[in-house]
């Protein structure tokens, strides 16, 4: 899908400072959307256009769940986050990118995590590549994108 932001990130055509892991099938960004108490927030992703979790074939969403385990380690030590919390939203009211993705948020001691969050603000584009990047030295494995660090 042409005009879908994951997609266009997932082939390596914005954005590719924030890929912080990549393979053929799956990457990790940041998410946009960063909580102020559980800074590196990231997100795992097909590389295909998937809109719903139950549509993936299973070797994707093995290899999805997989790297999200990855990513809920890589957290704690990019980020010194004591664990993570891991959720997935599948065709809610008011979603705005229909592309499966799951969410990974790096917690910390009594950081109020709460979901919905009212506080939940954009991260500067800098903010998020800086995050990338310490995720991306935790996350070793996957590819690399061009140009990076």
């Amino acid at each position: 899908m042409s005009d879908c932001v994951f997609c266009r990130i997932g082939r390596d055509e914005i954005d590719e400072d924030l890929v912080a892991y990549r393979s053929e099938n799956v990457f990790v960004v940041p998410a946009l959307k960063q909580r102020q108490n559980n800074p590196g927030h990231a997100l795992v992703l097909p590389v295909s256009h998937v809109t719903g979790l139950h549509d993936l074939p299973v070797d994707l969403l093995h290899e999805i769940f997989e790297v999200t385990a990855r990513v809920t380690s890589a957290v704690e030590d990019a980020y010194g986050a004591v664990g993570s919390t891991v959720t997935q939203n599948n065709h809610i009211p008011g979603q705005v990118l229909h592309h499966v993705h799951v969410h990974v948020v790096p917690r910390f001691e009594d950081d109020g995590f709460r979901m919905p969050d009212p506080e939940l603000r954009e991260a500067p584009w800098d903010v998020r590549r800086a995050r990338a990047m310490a995720l991306r030295k935790a996350l070793p494995g996957g590819r690399r994108p061009p140009g990076s660090c």
